[in-house]
């Protein structure tokens, strides 16, 4: 008997292990009783499937015990491999090399029966193989350097030619800017010398209007004077005063006439090009080293000009901003990055999403509303009124959404922010998109798809709405901030993945506050970041820690009133208050239950008057709390009812009402 043989019929194919109580199933294959078999039986059906050949068979009464045991494996369990070792040595076997009837062994390479001088030969073969297989492979040493080397190479080659392509879009920008600069003097110029013309024209006429009102007063004086004095006056200095009154009357009413003209004023007419094209400044592209690129824009940037337009009057001058929205605080390169489009194709490809910065139609989306009366427009409840409609809150107003990924429904919402308009804007984080809502929750618009380019998404969490209109959003795992217009269209990205300034981690919460700085909670770095509108890092502030002003994993920001910037601080179970260079004001709550008390919560929000809004997201309920951090209301309980809430994640005020994102029931709700 072969050793090796006999030690593979005794392992069980399952545990690999030798059998221990083996059972035959009546498919005739053999496995422990316990615990391979046990493992295998399905309990609600009282059945076993085979893993050898998967046929069910049926439980016996008395369970997996039932089954017959396998009295030859048993046999063979009861001899010890010292006696299998000696029948192998008293057999008659053959070498399977010479042929010879000689004391035989067997050759771990092919596990053939060997006797010794042919073992010895047979491992000088493969001592030859082994050395022909190492030669081999030293062959490929010197092609592997070279290739490294030359990787290395181009590398370097790839890092240089970045610099040098910056520099030249530095260079570009620069004169640009220089160009708009002195077309800004010009302009300046022209508006002081229009201004200087028109008001000399103005005073002209203010003089004549003070010449002839002392003249028309000091007539009447002089007639008075007259007639009061001497009531026989000739009739010949009567006449002339009835004349010179009757021209003076004459003139008076040719004063009184309105102007034909009608009233003019400046405006300013910016050039279109340099908002709407402002995309064709250039564009970065990989090319052959033979290629020559030819230039993009073939006329130079128009500038715009300054006109003077007649209105009826002033309150009907048409706002500028109607027609151009305002840009935020940034040098003009940033506005120059090429945009992606946003078109939704009427077939979109496999494992894309359909993208769509129209309204729908979707009779998928799901609203309830428990309140059919307006939000409360240009909400300004102060004091003691305010604190009052706040503890009023709990009972659900409406919600939005539910699980799927057509246009209004939700995998995972995360971040939720109000725009000045009361319009709702969600990160719908695992259809890697944005949703936007009326603020009675009707599907608007929708701009986002899955992947690391421009304008899409990589389970997206924070987003932000600043005062201009702009959505910033935190593409988590591209480990970027996204900013977008308020329709969807794409105007620039910035940070990547890394500790250093200006690099993000799982960059999580955002805000942007009155002058436009955006904040981002760079979550795994344990830190808050600032950046210019334009993507420029401004500070840092906050380190690993349970300290004050230090962090672990914060998640949600805002800011609010008097520049108070207020953080969850998850990982700490507690809200801290900072200010906007980073120092450190204030502190509450604790880990628990209690009121007051947090369990690693999560979204931020902060109303015109400095109240606190946080999501509990461990004890799924919401709490208020005053500006000094006294706790004033909580609702909300785990569950799927309305009002109840699994996961929380973003909150935001809205017009009075409190938004809240239930992430883990893929809905928004209004209280």
């Amino acid at each position: 008997m072969n050793p090796h043989l006999v030690e593979q019929l005794l392992t069980c194919s399952v545990c690999l292990e030798r059998y221990t109580r083996p059972k035959l199933l009546p498919c005739q294959h053999t496995f422990c009783q316990e615990p391979c078999l046990s493992g295998l039986v399905d309990q609600n059906a009282r059945e076993v499937k085979c893993p050898e050949c998967r046929r069910v068979h049926a439980i016996p009464r008395e369970g997996v015990a039932g089954f017959p045991s396998n009295r030859t494996i048993l046999g063979f369990l009861d001899i010890s491999m010292g006696q299998i070792s000696g029948q192998t040595n008293i057999g008659t076997l053959t070498c399977g090399l010479c042929g010879l009837e000689k004391e035989l062994g067997t050759c771990h390479h092919c596990q053939n029966q060997l006797c010794n001088s042919c073992h010895r030969i047979h491992m000088e073969r493969v001592r030859w193989d082994l050395r022909s297989l190492v030669s081999q492979m030293r062959r490929f040493i010197p092609k592997l350097s070279d290739a490294l080397r030359s990787l290395e190479q181009r590398s370097a080659s790839v890092r240089e030619n970045g610099e040098s392509v910056r520099a030249k879009i530095r260079h570009s920008t620069e004169r640009h800017m220089a160009e708009l600069k002195e077309r800004e003097q010009a302009l300046l110029l022209e508006v002081e010398s229009m201004i200087w013309s028109s008001g000399r024209t103005l005073r002209s006429k203010q003089e004549d209007l003070e010449l002839g009102l002392a003249t028309l007063s000091s007539h009447c004086d002089c007639v008075d004077s007259s007639l009061a004095k001497n009531s026989s006056l000739p009739s010949t200095k009567l006449w002339q005063l009835h004349q010179q009154s009757k021209e003076l009357i004459d003139q008076v009413r040719q004063l009184e006439k309105p102007q034909q003209e009608r009233p003019q004023i400046l405006t300013f007419v910016p050039s279109t090009a340099i908002y709407h094209n402002g995309i064709n400044f250039g564009t970065v592209i990989w090319v052959t080293k033979d290629f020559t690129p030819s230039p993009i824009i073939s006329s130079p940037l128009p500038s715009g000009q300054v006109v003077q337009r007649s209105y009826p009057s002033i309150t009907s001058t048409p706002n500028s901003t109607d027609m151009y929205p305002p840009l935020p605080l940034t040098n003009s390169s940033s506005l120059l990055l090429k945009a992606p489009t946003n078109i939704l194709t009427s077939r979109p490809q496999l494992g894309q999403r359909p993208n769509t910065l129209c309204p729908t139609d979707t009779p998928t989306l799901v609203i309830e509303p428990q309140d059919i009366c307006n939000n409360l427009v240009g909400f300004r409840l102060t004091g003691r009124s305010l604190l009052l409609h706040y503890q009023e809150k709990g009972c659900m107003k409406r919600k939005i959404g539910s699980k799927g990924s057509d246009m209004g429904h939700f995998t995972w919402p995360r971040g939720v922010a109000a725009t000045l308009e009361g319009e709702l804007v969600v990160a719908d984080s695992s259809n890697h998109r944005v949703q936007v809502f009326d603020r009675r929750g009707r599907f608007l618009r929708s701009f986002g798809s899955y992947g690391s380019a421009v304008g899409e998404f990589d389970c997206l969490a924070g987003v932000a709405v600043s005062n201009q209109g702009w959505i910033v959003t935190a593409d988590r795992y591209n480990h970027r901030l996204q900013l977008f217009h308020s329709s969807g269209r794409f105007v620039r990205d910035f940070g990547r993945e890394g500790s250093g300034d200006g690099q993000l981690s799982y960059p999580w919460g955002v805000a942007v506050d009155q002058l436009g700085l955006i904040y981002v909670c760079d979550k795994d770095n344990h830190r808050m970041q600032l950046f210019t509108p334009g993507g420029q890092f401004v500070r840092k502030f906050g380190c690993r820690g349970a300290g004050d002003g230090q962090l672990d994993q914060p998640h949600y920001v805002a800011v609010g009133p008097l520049n108070r910037v207020v953080v969850s601080d998850s990982g700490n179970h507690r809200i801290q208050i900072f200010d906007t260079s980073g120092r450190f004001l204030g502190k509450f709550g604790c880990e628990g239950t209690a009121l007051g008390q947090f369990k690693y919560p999560r979204g931020v929000a902060l109303d015109h008057e400095g109240n606190i809004l946080v999501g509990d997201s461990g004890n799924n309920r919401v709490q208020l709390f005053r500006p000094d951090g006294t706790f004033l209301q909580a609702f909300g309980s785990w569950g799927t009812g309305n009002g109840q809430v699994k996961g929380l994640e973003g909150v935001a005020f809205c017009e009075g009402d409190i938004i809240v994102s239930d992430r883990e029931n893929h809905r928004i709700q209004t209280f």
